[in-house]
């Protein structure tokens, strides 16, 4: 799919807050369309249902 990329932040970092604000800063990068694979892959949705509820600030990006 794409680069990987390794990075390394102290322990005092909260890893979920930074991986968010990594993905949001990617999103943001991002071009105006991805596809909802791709988009599944990066927020790390492995299961979904039939009805998902996408919330308006994602589908700005869509």
């Amino acid at each position: 799919m794409g680069k990987v990329i390794t990075v390394s932040v102290p322990d005092w970092v909260d890893e979920k807050k930074f991986r968010e604000a990594f993905l949001w800063a990617l999103l943001e990068s991002s071009p105006e369309k991805v596809s909802v694979d791709e988009l599944r892959e990066l927020i790390g949705i492995s299961e979904t249902e039939e009805s998902v509820e996408i919330p308006a600030e994602i589908e700005k990006i869509l």
